[in-house]
């Protein structure tokens, strides 16, 4: 890389030097940490595998540098976004990607209008049989997504893991309580207020777990400025609070009977009063659009993508390190991601040209609720209808070479039994598809694929349970996902496959896209 580097991004000037600089001194470090990683695994005897150990070592240097503390956690509307963005469009335009926002304002970076909203007060109470119920002192807590929320009295019902299949009569003017234990957690809380809950109460498994969700709310987080909606309201509360409310014998009958086919809502004889506060902010993040122009740009594009936010500082209850370490450095998520388009945007930017464009997507807050993504739905720099084929990126940095290959999102594209040819091309075999498919609206594919864009996240990462449920256990969102603890051997050959992925999928000759699924088909197929 060139010492230092300048472009003019609008009426900003951005020097990138020091990154430049940066890099060139940790890849030699980033070196050896991949070979002392891999000390146990033969040196390359073969052109395959010495492409696969060079993929490791320029994976690594770019994650050393994304998730070193000089870039504080990579949170969103912060000096870390700026040195992250900074970084990214000096590496994409270094690899050889021209801007691709199509607007001449701001070529590179799309801007996105948030409100930051930071808990300031709240208030709760129950009340059953005309009686207030008293619980242990901070057994519950509450939050507004503005900066006021109240309701009165509210009726409570009980859901346990429902919300796909239930009548708006059942939840309107009714505050939901349901169980946290359970992989779509997030978006069956965000469904239950869409569908008319008043409010939303989870029950999360340890007073530990209420600390830890309570510290991260307290951080701040965000929606897009125009989400129409007003203030909602949502908390959680331990067992024991539940137990008192419901008695300790009914809640476990109910909870037992809430995992059961055929599971309806239960009324609840309690009522609660509650009242949340926010401090609120208008803050101002971005996407980094990047593309190679293909030859015949109307046959369509393809659409690479992933998130390059994190958390900044982990929550107060992720303890795993020290006290003077709390940084959230997300080295797994998601600098791998970034590390991986980085690097396929360079060996795809090397030619041969390809029919179609290719748009690579960094998108941001998407921890927040897929909102980045969200955004590049709303204002797309190309029509949504002409994405022939998009992948999306994420948590990647965690199986050894050999790892199977797993499709999150299979069922719900025409891109199926393409990919699956593929990947047996490149010699890999087909993972845990049932296991990946829970991971399909925790990612940014699921925005898009919401517009009926055919996204998918082809992984490795995602096709054993063993070693994604230790990753979740012990390094998800915790200071604990750091740089040298990456293992890229899977990684490495999963952007192998993808820039056969790609290459087929830009070629119009290749790949006549099928008839566009109806809209809606998406949440069908998942039960939506």
């Amino acid at each position: 890389m060139r010492v230092a580097h300048t472009f003019v991004e609008g009426q900003n000037r951005v020097t990138l030097g020091r990154y430049g600089s940066m890099m060139r001194g940790i890849a030699a470090g980033a070196g050896s940490m991949v070979l002392a990683a891999c000390a146990t695994v033969p040196a390359p005897s073969d052109p395959a595998a010495a492409d696969v150990a060079a993929i490791e070592t320029a994976m690594a240097a770019h994650i050393a540098i994304l998730a070193s503390d000089d870039f504080r956690g990579r949170r969103p509307a912060t000096q870390g976004e700026s040195r992250t963005l900074d970084y990214l469009t000096r590496a994409w335009q270094d690899a050889g990607l021209e801007p691709g926002t199509n607007k001449p304002s701001s070529p590179w970076l799309a801007p996105i209008d948030l409100v930051r909203s930071t808990p300031s007060q709240s208030t709760v109470e129950f009340w059953r049989n005309g009686r207030v119920v008293t619980l242990p002192k901070g057994s519950v807590t509450v939050f507004a997504s503005g900066q006021r929320a109240l309701l009165e009295l509210a009726p409570m019902v009980f859901v346990g893991k429902q919300w796909r299949d239930l009548d708006r009569s059942e939840l309107t003017g009714r505050v939901a309580v349901m169980l946290w234990d359970h992989a779509d957690q997030a978006e069956q809380r965000d469904a239950l207020l869409e569908k008319g809950a008043s409010a939303v109460l989870a029950v999360v498994q340890s007073g530990a777990e209420l600390a830890q969700m309570s510290d991260r709310r307290a951080a701040g987080s965000y929606r897009l400025a125009d989400d129409s909606g007003g203030a909602v309201l949502d908390g959680y509360m331990v067992p024991e609070a539940a137990n008192i409310l419901f008695g300790a014998n009914q809640f476990k009958t109910w909870k037992d009977a809430a995992g059961v086919p055929g599971f309806r809502p239960v009324p609840l004889r309690v009522a609660v009063s509650m009242e949340a506060t926010s401090a609120t902010a208008a803050v101002q993040t971005h996407n980094l659009i990047g593309k190679i122009a293909g030859a015949s740009p109307d046959a369509g594009s393809v659409l690479l993508m992933a998130h390059w936010d994190h958390f900044g500082t982990c929550s107060g209850a992720d303890r795993a390190v020290s006290q003077s370490d709390m940084l959230c450095n997300g080295a797994v998520d998601n600098a791998s991601g970034l590390a991986m388009l980085t690097e396929l945007a360079r060996r795809l930017a090397a030619g041969p040209q390809m029919d179609r464009d290719v748009y690579f997507v960094a998108t941001s807050a998407e921890e927040w609720g897929l909102l980045g993504a969200r955004a590049l739905v709303a204002d797309p720099p190309m029509p949504l209808d002409t994405i022939v084929a998009g992948f999306n990126v994420d948590t990647i940095a965690i199986a050894p070479r050999g790892s199977g290959v797993a499709i999150v999102g299979a069922g719900l594209t025409p891109l199926d039994d393409t990919v699956k040819s593929i990947i047996r091309a490149q010699g890999r075999s087909l993972g845990d598809n049932a296991f990946a498919a829970g991971f399909v609206r925790r990612q940014d594919g699921w925005a898009l694929l919401q517009h009926d864009v055919p996204m998918l996240m082809v992984s490795s990462a995602f096709a054993n349970r063993e070693i994604m449920e230790r990753y979740l256990k012990e390094r998800y969102h915790q200071p604990t996902d750091q740089a040298e603890r990456v293992e890229l051997g899977g990684a490495a050959e999963d952007l192998l496959l993808h820039l056969a992925l790609v290459r087929y999928f830009a070629d119009a000759a290749a790949y006549q896209p099928a008839i566009s699924q109806p809209d809606g088909q998406a949440d069908d197929l998942l039960g939506g």
